[in-house]
This record gives structure tokens, C-alpha cells and sequence, in this order.
């Protein structure tokens, strides 16, 4: 069974809506809904804030865990109210709790009514060390146990669409003719994704195992065995997204107790690309020698590498800036100032899809960024009448505001201050304006901040990699202060330019 929005405004009803962390009357730092764990299993920690989007997502993504565990559990059958009311109170509670209860046993013994009698006894915390009812909790289960006995006026499941993802049941690994990892995604005996790994790296492979959750195994193709036929999606590594530009001058080799100008600017350029947390002391310590070593593990394949910063690897830290590519087929040049998304056929090594984020100046295309949208396992590309909120999914087709710059802690400032830890130092939030309407609000294009801590991709903002995009993304800003955004999935309803 799926949940009704009945369960979900249950549950915002009692735990109410905090967008900063704050302690529980038991000591347990929680934000949004009662989140005290976020998706990627982080525990939340004072200090940290969220968006009420954001708070929303996580609600719906608890509700969902709790919802199959009571869906596995009950023996039973069960009408729409019941099962809200059970999922509400494992919201609250915790599956572990609910297992193990009286409730539970005596519903899948279908004493109905004396399983509706034990929410009462589910109102005790501990306050300063004592266990005592709270009064909150004597009210919360009152109402969870009018609804579980409510046989009408019941609502409508909220269908939770299984992602392609989540339909594969196992993989086959191929080389194909260049000599590069090719894997099949079958879902039985249909294929369902072809990726290509654009390089061969145990990581890559290792990361496009966990997409698919349900595979149940992985099996090496026999050498004269075709690839099947179909679209093949492109797999590359966060290094190979990395847009660079001019190298300053190096004068010296850089090792660990080095001190400097040039140490500084290491150290920033590091933190720039997502590979170093520490201060810009512009002392070569320990985490400038493990952020170094990182890098060059990510850009000197099939090497041991070492934390020493020679001209080969500073040149390399910036590389030469690729030219921009024109969109296929390109948009009417109508002389205005604009951003324009769309899709590629290429995919992270976390399966969030590799988009074309353009800046076109007087019509023409200027620059381009490589950016990410949505929640891995929920890359649908929709229009705004179809897609749904709290879904984690792209933001819709369509054409958007762009508004004003917003920073946490100061104009520039990108190392000061966060929003939250999806979010970052700065964010520009979008407001949606045709064709028609869409449920999706709270859009914005901020930096996949969290992307290094096991949360990659978005919950429906558009997100550049890394800080370095995120400044040239900017300067775009700045240039000629561009208040369109089209979103073309080529679905047919984004407007023209």
C-alpha cells in the first residue's frame, strides 16, 4: 500500500514545520518534520537549516520507508486510513519499535479494535532523565487512533512511480570495440540501460552498482557475445565535468611544509574543486596533502600518486577551458539575454544526468556549464502539468524567473556562512512562468554542495559542481543580468527564445 496526503498532513499536523535544527523534548536534533536522519543517513546537527522544500522531501522520503516496512509486517488486510495511521505512527515511534509491539501482533491477529486500543500507550518520553507522558504525544495518538478507526472519508493513495532504476533485476558487464566497459541494465529479459564507462576505473564501476538496488546480481559477458542494441549513456567521472581555466605561474615545487602565495592559491584552487575543506592558511599541511593526493588520483589514472605539487600537476589543477558547443539544433538568436537547459545522453558516476546549462548573450551563445538536477533514481524529465511536488525529480519544461543573487554570509563570500548542507553559500532562486502553471516551487541554482559527503544531486534545483562554476556562473550574472530560463527537454512545451 502507498500513503494519502491525509498521513503526510498528520504527520506535519504534530511535528510541525522547523527549518532550523533544534533539540526534541527527548535531546535529539531534528529539523523540517521531525527529520532527525537525512536521506543519505547523516544525522542532522544543530546549526544546520534547511528550505521547507527541502523539509517536504524528506517527509515524504521517511513516510515511503515506513510505509513498505508496515506494508511488510501487516499480515492483515488494511483500508487507506488504517495504514496512514500506522505509517504516522511509525513516523514517530520507529519501524524497530512498531515490530516488536502489541500492536502489531494483535493486528495480524485481527484483533482490529484491540490493536487500535494500544496507541494510548505510546505517549511516554524521557524529560531530564524521567519517563513521562507528554502531552503532545497523548494528543498525536488520540488522533492516530480516530483515524485507524475511521472507515470512511478515507484518501487517495499518493502512487509512488518505480524508477527504471528500481525495475533492473541484474547486470552484464561487455568490452566493447574501443576496449571500454560497456554494462546492461536487464530488467529480466529486457534491457533497460546501456552505460558506457568513458574510462576504466574500478570506482566508476563500483559506484553504477548501488543505482540499481534491486539487481541481484552481476555477470561478465562471454567474449564473442554482441551488445545489445540501443542508446548507450555515457559515464563519466566528476573530474572529467571539471571546467578549467588559466594556470597562474609556478616557480618552485610544492611539498608538504611549504609556505607561500602559491600554497594559497593551491589551496583555493583545491577548494574550488571540491577536494579541500581546510583554511587558506597557505601552509602545505595535512589536508592540502590529502586534497592534492585526491586530485591527482582522479587525474593521473593507473598512477600511485603523491602529495607533490610539481608543474605537471599545477597545470593540470587548471587546464585548458574547452570552447563552448552549440545546442542541437540551436534556438532562434533573437538578440536577447538568456539561459537555456537541456538534457545530454551522459550520466555521472551517481546517475544524475550531465546537463547543458548555456548563457546566450545578444542571441548568441557566449558560455556553458555542466550542471546536475534532481535526486539519482528519480531522473524523470517532465512537463510542468505532469510533474509533482516532493518527487526529487528535474525541475519541468518550461520557462523560468530569474532572480536576484542571494548569499549566506556577504557579497563573494564563498567560504564564510552556509544556507544549509545541500545548498551552500549562495543561491539564486527561479520562479516558474509558462506555459500554464506546475506544482513545483521553491526552485533554485545553487552549488551541489553536499555532492562530496554522500548526497549527490538536488532536489529538484539546478546545481553546478563545484565552486568554480559556480563563479563563472556569475560573472554571466553580472554581464547582462539575464532574467530568462528555458527549460527545453524537447518534450515541445518549452516557449521559443
Amino acid at each position: 500500500m502507498e500513503i494519502s496526503q491525509n498521513c503526510l498532513n498528520l504527520v506535519k499536523k504534530w511535528e510541525g514545520l522547523f527549518l532550523d535544527a533544534y533539540l526534541d523534548p527527548v535531546g535529539i536534533p531534528t529539523i523540517g518534520y521531525g527529520t532527525i536522519r537525512y536521506p543519505n543517513g547523516k544525522k542532522v546537527q544543530l546549526g544546520e537549516r534547511i528550505t521547507e522544500r527541502n523539509a517536504e522531501f524528506y517527509l515524504k522520503h521517511e513516510c515511503d520507508k515506513a510505509a513498505e516496512v508496515v506494508s511488510r509486517l501487516v499480515k492483515v488486510p488494511l483500508n487507506q486510513n488504517q495504514f496512514d495511521a500506522l505509517v504516522s505512527f511509525c513516523y514517530n515511534v520507529g519501524t524497530g519499535a512498531f515490530e516488536r509491539s502489541t500492536m502489531l501482533r494483535k493486528l495480524n491477529q485481527g484483533d482490529y479494535q484491540g490493536a487500535a486500543n494500544e496507541f494510548p500507550r505510546w505517549v511516554n518520553g524521557v524529560v531530564n532523565g524521567v519517563k513521562k507522558p507528554l502531552p503532545g504525544l497523548v494528543s498525536r495518538r488520540a488522533e492516530e487512533k480516530k483515524l485507524f478507526n475511521t472507515a470512511s472519508n478515507q484518501g487517495k493513495p499518493l502512487l509512488k512511480e518505480e524508477s527504471l532504476q528500481d525495475r533492473v533485476t541484474w547486470l552484464e558487464g561487455y568490452r566493447d570495440e574501443n576496449k571500454k566497459t560497456v554494462v546492461v541494465a536487464w530488467q529480466g529479459s529486457e534491457v533497460g540501460e546501456i552505460l558506457t564507462l568513458e574510462k576504466f576505473d574500478k570506482e566508476y564501476l563500483a559506484n553504477v552498482f548501488p543505482l540499481y538496488k534491486n539487481a541481484r546480481y552481476f555477470v561478465i559477458a562471454p567474449a564473442n557475445k554482441p551488445i545489445p542494441a540501443g542508446e548507450r549513456i555515457s559515464i563519466f567521472g566528476i573530474s572529467d565535468i571539471f571546467k578549467k581555466g588559466q594556470a597562474p605561474t609556478l616557480n618552485r615545487v610544492l611539498v608538504r611544509g611549504t609556505q607561500g602565495e602559491d600554497v594559497r592559491i593551491l589551496q583555493v584552487r583545491l577548494k574550488d574543486l571540491g577536494y579541500y575543506s581546510g583554511k587558506i592558511d597557505a601552509f602545505f599541511g595535512s589536508k592540502t596533502e590529502l586534497a592534492v593526493i585526491d586530485f591527482k588520483r582522479d587525474y593521473f589514472v593507473n598512477t600511485n600518486p603523491d602529495s607533490t605539487v610539481n608543474l605537471t600537476t599545477w597545470q593540470q589543477l587548471w587546464g585548458e577551458k574547452p570552447a563552448p558547443v552549440p545546442p542541437t539544433p540551436p534556438p532562434a538568436t533573437t538578440g536577447k539575454n538568456y539561459l537555456l537547459l537541456t538534457k545530454t545522453n551522459r550520466q555521472d558516476v551517481y546517475g544524475c544526468y550531465v546537463l547543458n546549462l548555456d548563457y546566450f548573450k545578444n542571441g548568441k551563445l557566449e558560455d556553458r556549464l555542466e550542471v546536475c538536477c534532481g535526486a539519482p533514481g528519480r531522473q524523470y524529465f517532465r512537463t510542468a502539468a505532469q510533474s509533482r511536488a516532493m518527487t526529487g525529480e528535474p525541475l519541468p519544461e518550461g520557462r523560468w524567473y530569474v532572480n536576484d543573487i542571494i548569499w549566506a554570509d556577504g557579497r563573494d563570500n564563498y567560504y564564510g556562512n552556509i544556507f544549509q548542507s545541500g545548498i551552500g553559500p549562495v543561491t539564486v532562486p527561479l520562479d516558474y512562468l509558462e506555459p500554464g502553471t506546475t506544482e513545483r516551487s521553491a526552485i533554485e541554482i545553487h552549488i551541489d554542495w553536499n555532492r562530496n559527503y554522500g548526497s549527490p544531486g538536488t532536489v529538484g534545483c539546478i546545481a553546478p559542481y563545484n565552486i568554480d562554476d559556480y563563479k563563472k556562473f556569475i560573472t554571466w550574472l553580472r554581464d547582462t543580468d539575464p532574467r530568462d530560463l528555458y527549460v527545453d527537454w524537447k518534450l515541445g512545451t518549452c516557449p521559443k527564445p
